[in-house]
């Protein structure tokens, strides 16, 4: 573990704004207004939010890469686990956003839109948003969160610290837990579960809301990097 801890020693800074525009956004969820940081915000006993909003985690890493047991009430087995970053753990976050709670259905303890991966498979967006899109909330930056791996362009993760491909840390602009402080707390000094906990680690393309409607288009800069990227969006430009 020691390499682990050489990995995550620097401290990285984070952005007020949301580089997505939430603009984008249709209002279902009273307009989230800005990017904040959950374990700053629980830190300091506040919401780190204007008014009645609350800072939430769109996080949805799990432990060994399942998908959050937000409906299962604790169950673990091998499709679904604790959540990581989110529901009962959104104070181990350090990426998130603004939502006044209350005017939604949610199953998260803290009323928190649920968080989603834009990654997964349809069906699994589909499970865990019950029908609704998942809707990546900001987007990569492309000088910082991008990585090369075998000859392709994409975004960092978890994976690329323990194979010492990236330094975490500062290297990139919107990582999840810069130097591990919310995987310390939640593998509780076990070795495995850190571990495993770094692993689902990840960069601005892997976390979401589940929205109803109105899913702004947003490009994967790192991957644009590549000569047979495919644009998503009207014209290619990303965010648009």
């Amino acid at each position: 573990m020691n390499l682990l801890k050489t990995a995550l020693t620097y401290a990285v800074l984070f952005s007020v704004g949301a580089v997505t525009s939430v603009a984008c956004f249709e209002p279902e969820l009273d307009i989230p207004s800005f990017r904040c940081n959950p374990a700053q915000a629980s830190a300091q006993g506040d919401n780190g939010c204007p008014g009645d909003e609350t800072c939430c985690s769109d996080d949805p890493a799990a432990v060994g890469g399942k998908i959050p047991n937000y409906y299962m009430d604790g169950v673990s087995n091998e499709r679904y686990g604790a959540p990581l970053f989110s529901d009962n753990n959104n104070a181990l976050s350090t990426q998130g956003m603004c939502v006044k709670t209350g005017d939604f259905d949610s199953p998260l303890v803290n009323g928190c839109p649920v968080p989603c991966n834009p990654k997964w498979d349809t069906d699994t967006i589909n499970e865990i948003c019950m029908g609704s899109q998942c809707c990546q909330t900001q987007e990569l930056d492309p000088a910082r969160d991008c990585i090369m791996v075998d000859g392709k362009w994409r975004g960092a993760n978890g994976s690329d610290i323990l194979a010492m491909r990236s330094g975490w840390g500062g290297q990139h602009a919107t990582n999840q837990d810069p130097v591990a402080a919310g995987c310390t707390v939640f593998s509780q000094n076990d070795p495995k579960s850190l571990r495993d906990c770094i692993e689902q680690l990840g960069v601005a393309s892997s976390r979401g809301f589940c929205y109803l409607l109105g899913c702004p288009c947003v490009e994967d800069v790192c991957e644009m990097k590549n000569p047979d990227y495919v644009p998503r969006c009207t014209g290619g430009a990303p965010g648009v």
